[in-house]
């Protein structure tokens, strides 16, 4: 029986780390997304943890947890407009043998939202993730990163060495500066502020439809409405929303993206085994755009699966989930 559970928890992970329950969050647009995120899980059977955890960087991380106490530490780490608990159909599949973390991102889901605005954006955002991982005893785990989580991913390898396996599940940032009209308009101050504001008039469930259909998977016959219900109370937390779309603004300016998004020629030097995991149908680069980098790079491997898209491990299969499972078991 899945379950997000409301008690005090003893583990590895230090007396200090009480779970939390959908009531303990402090405004009601909190409840609500805490709760649909405990709904996610039950969907999708996985007993998780909701916790947090204070870091000197960024303040309050929320984190989910779940698996094998003593297992090899995992962290996966969700993309620009995404949540923690959008890895939660993936996490099955590795619990029986794994400690899975998956953090919110400062600015979504259930983490402090800060602005953005000045902020050494390289340093960052992985500065968090290396204050939590210090006070959690994660030590060299295996990262999985999506779309800016792999652009997450990718640093925590290249500035910190502190990456055992790295698996690039969807199209990863860092890869390329080429992206479309309407991701570079959200860069510009202003014009951002409008379209967030014209995207909120919209009926939240349709929203979440249109946007799973249009940028994260080629074929949304198995996502299920839990999972829109999750985006749309995401969507519904304004701190969160503002919070993102300084972020967007930090990320660039109209025909100019930040550097970080042209990482290829220090990704190839990484040399902790990689995967890259890239469907077909990926809506922000095609596969070719990354295959180059991984043949340059001395253990890596390119998955292309056919008929998947941003966030494959959406799609009505498995092959994800398999493809992610045996490259970490190596």
């Amino acid at each position: 029986m899945s379950e997000v559970n409301s008690h005090n928890q003893s583990t590895r992970d230090g007396d200090s780390q009480r779970t939390r329950s959908p009531n303990d969050w402090a405004t009601s647009e909190q409840r609500r997304y805490a709760q649909r995120q405990a709904e996610y899980a039950t969907h999708h059977d996985v007993a998780v943890e909701s916790r947090v955890v204070d870091t000197e960087t960024a303040g309050r991380v929320h984190y989910l947890v779940a698996g094998n106490p003593e297992g090899k530490p995992v962290v996966l780490l969700h993309g620009v407009s995404t949540t923690a608990a959008t890895w939660l159909e993936m996490v099955p599949a590795l619990t029986d043998t794994y400690r899975v973390y998956i953090p919110d991102r400062p600015g979504r889901g259930l983490s402090v939202a800060p602005s953005y605005r000045g902020r050494d954006l390289r340093a960052f955002m992985v500065d968090y993730l290396l204050d939590m991982f210090d006070t959690l005893g994660i030590e060299q785990p295996h990262v999985v990163g999506n779309s800016l989580g792999g652009q997450q991913a990718f640093l925590l390898a290249i500035d910190n060495d502190c990456v055992d396996r790295l698996c690039l599940v969807g199209g990863p940032g860092g890869i390329s500066k080429e992206f479309s009209l309407m991701f570079r308009l959200l860069t510009v101050r202003g014009l951002n502020r409008l379209l967030f504001w014209l995207n909120s008039l919209g009926d939240p469930i349709e929203s979440a439809h249109d946007q799973t259909e249009q940028l994260l998977v080629a074929d949304d016959s198995g996502v299920s409405e839990t999972f829109y219900k999750l985006l749309a109370a995401s969507s519904e937390m304004p701190e969160r929303s503002k919070s993102l779309r300084s972020l967007q603004s930090a990320q660039g300016s109209f025909g100019r993206m930040h550097p970080i998004f042209n990482l290829r020629e220090e990704i190839v030097d990484i040399e902790r085994p990689t995967a890259f995991i890239w469907g077909s149908e990926d809506a922000f680069w095609p596969p070719d755009v990354g295959r180059p980098v991984a043949e340059q790079m001395s253990d890596a491997e390119f998955h292309k699966l056919a008929g998947h898209g941003h966030m494959p491990w959406l799609e009505p299969d498995k092959q994800t989930e398999t493809r992610v499972r045996e490259f970490l078991k190596g």
